[in-house]
């Protein structure tokens, strides 16, 4: 005589391995370039500009200004969604002042388009932020504070 035997105790090993293979995959760390953070451009986030580090910056231009086109520092994770804000605010900017061919960085300087610009993480306050600067002279690669960019 032949045992009856249920497949349920197999079925719950099988959705069980699956939840868990699912959950480590999800939770899995990611590179900061890849990782992206949205947020309603009305209320952006309060971090939005916190950094520990340079390479936790990214530069994103101001859509909607008059005279020279401000850049600002951003965290690497906002990059993308503040990119994107910017980018309907210059396309619904109704401000109807003239602007130059220029543009202006965090550090106050004033420059031609064309000038390569960066981001760095400014520890000077209470709080490290993401600030932009114009690139220090043959600055290729490396420590901004060390004189490469």
């Amino acid at each position: 005589m032949q045992r009856q035997t249920s497949s349920w105790p197999r079925v719950v090993t099988l959705v069980a391995t699956c939840a868990i293979g699912f959950a480590l995959g999800s939770c899995s760390a990611s590179t900061s370039e890849v990782m992206n953070l949205s947020y309603v451009c009305a209320s952006p986030p309060a971090d939005l500009a916190v950094c520990s580090a340079d390479a936790d910056c990214a530069t994103v231009a101001i859509g909607c200004y008059c005279g020279a086109q401000p850049v600002n520092g951003v965290a690497r994770k906002y990059a993308v969604t503040a990119r994107g804000c910017e980018d309907n605010a210059a396309s619904t900017c109704a401000l109807g002042c003239a602007t130059q061919a220029k543009i202006v960085t965090q550090d106050g300087s004033t420059v031609e388009s064309g000038t390569l610009i960066g981001a760095y993480c400014d520890h000077s306050g209470a709080t490290a932020v993401c600030k932009s600067r114009v690139a220090p002279p043959g600055g290729s690669g490396g420590d901004p504070g060390s004189g490469g960019w």
